[in-house]
């Protein structure tokens, strides 16, 4: 974290109580229609109002405010730590459940902003900056009970964007980033999208801080084409997390950090995108047709620049402290994709500490997991990919030579988390056990027990890989 933002952010929450997270001028909730004016499919591509830089005018000054920005490196991801953002989605259907989202495609948006925000290599997003900005649906609710990060309601009028549905049903919108699918985002089906302000406004944690979906936008493969990949998705967490569109106030002015997107590596472009025109030019360059804060078809966009990944970088430092949690560098990798449990997810594992033996920090736990259920970790320096070993639900991903960590069999409690301590100088195997030495690779795995219909069942967590230093 950098002090001096910190500090700010304090000053924020305590030295102006009137000017705190989500206590900032009176702003609409939602958008109006009015002046919408659709583009050449039909559809309103983001309703998301142009925010008025006198709404936080009296706002503590910042590197990213709503009038400029400062390009620091100080705000680059190649200098910060990873931060992972728990997101709730909250699947708004008819009186009848139509406009159901189903977890598939769910899950696929989850993993298309992290393809996006991460700009991951084999994905679309790859030619991309990497923001180091990571997503997960929520493992916990504000009580602290197990969730799949994924709830429903059957309401026609909150489907059609009325009702003040968020005061009812918000998670706590300075934890959890929440995403609502709508049927008719501010009443219309035509309207894709919008956040209801930037946090630059001020009102960052009001129960109506949230992003919108039409249903039908969301996930891989969605309904809706062009707009079924998942990218008005990646397009209104960008305003989220306080980046303005490619063609903010046209050609802008002579400081590109204090006009236009308040962005400089985003050529200044006139009017907004609507197909894949890659050749257009509007303001002396050429136009960023491919980025995800313009308006092009969900398969044109690929990338943030290096500013905006800034830009998002100080706006969670300044405006959303206490969204999301930082981790460390990556240790490992996650590999062998598991069967979802009762939950309606698959359990994962989460490594922590260090990869150096001299330190013996390492330790991993297991998330995801039933409320309640038993398990205990097993290790091998081989992987295997063994499906249903023993009438298990999950798969086996580690091979011959398997250990088990019996003397920590643990439960999962009323969080889904089961943890292990790993002593790298005493790692069990079939003949005792062994220490770790400089360039081993060792993989984990968790086997936990479930319940299906009443029936005892056992499962896997994914695979777990780290080679020690």
């Amino acid at each position: 974290m950098i002090s001096r933002v910190l500090s700010t952010a304090a000053f924020l929450a305590i030295a102006s109580p009137t000017l705190a997270q989500g206590q900032g001028p009176s702003i609409p909730a939602t958008p109006s229609i009015a002046n919408a004016v659709p583009g050449p499919f039909g559809f309103v591509r983001c309703l998301t109002p142009d925010l008025d830089p006198s709404q936080s005018m009296f706002l503590p000054p910042s590197d990213c405010s709503a009038n400029s920005t400062n390009p620091t490196s100080a705000y680059s991801p190649a200098n910060l730590d990873e931060i992972v953002i728990p997101v709730v989605f909250h699947v708004i259907r008819d009186n009848n459940g139509g406009g159901n989202v189903p977890n598939s495609r769910v899950i696929s948006q989850v993993e298309i902003f992290n393809e996006d925000f991460r700009a991951l290599a084999g994905t679309p997003g790859a030619p991309g900056v990497d923001t180091k900005v990571s997503f997960v649906l929520a493992t916990t609710d504000p009580q602290g009970q197990a969730s799949t990060g994924i709830i429903r309601y059957d309401n026609s009028s909150w489907f059609n964007d009325n009702g003040s549905y968020w005061n009812s049903i918000a998670w706590d919108p300075n934890v959890y980033l929440n995403v609502y699918t709508l049927g008719a985002p501010s009443g219309s089906s035509n309207v894709l999208g919008y956040v209801p302000y930037f946090p630059q406004s001020g009102n960052a944690g009001s129960n109506s801080d949230r992003v919108v979906l039409l249903n039908g936008t969301v996930g891989r493969n969605a309904p809706l084409a062009p707009y079924n990949q998942g990218r008005t998705g990646t397009h209104e967490v960008g305003h989220y997390l306080g980046l303005y569109h490619t063609f903010q106030s046209g050609c802008g002015g002579s400081n590109c950090n204090t006009s236009g997107d308040r962005i400089c590596d985003t050529n200044p472009e006139s009017n907004p995108e609507f197909n894949c025109s890659t050749g257009s030019s509007s303001c002396g360059s050429t136009d960023p047709v491919r980025n995800y804060m313009n308006y092009s078809t969900d398969t044109c966009m690929t990338n943030f620049t290096e500013e905006q990944a800034r830009r998002i970088r100080c706006t969670l430092e300044f405006y959303r402290p206490n969204l999301g949690t930082p981790i460390g560098p990556v240790l490992g990798s996650n590999y062998c994709d598991e069967t979802p449990n009762s939950t309606g997810l698959p359990a994962t594992l989460v490594g922590t500490g260090t990869k150096q033996i001299a330190n013996n920090d390492f330790g991993l736990y297991a998330q995801g997991l039933p409320v309640g259920s038993p398990g205990y970790f097993i290790c091998s320096p081989n992987q295997a990919q063994v499906p249903g070993p023993g009438g298990s639900q999950g798969t086996l991903c580690v091979g011959a030579s398997t250990g088990r960590y019996l003397s920590q069999v643990g439960n999962s409690g009323i969080f889904g988390i089961i943890p292990l301590t790993v002593d790298l100088t005493a790692i069990p195997q079939p003949t005792g056990n062994v220490a770790v030495q400089p360039g081993d690779t060792w993989n984990f795995q968790c086997w936990y027990r479930d319940s299906i219909l009443g029936f005892p069942v056992s499962n896997f967590t994914d695979g777990y890989t780290i080679t020690f230093e």
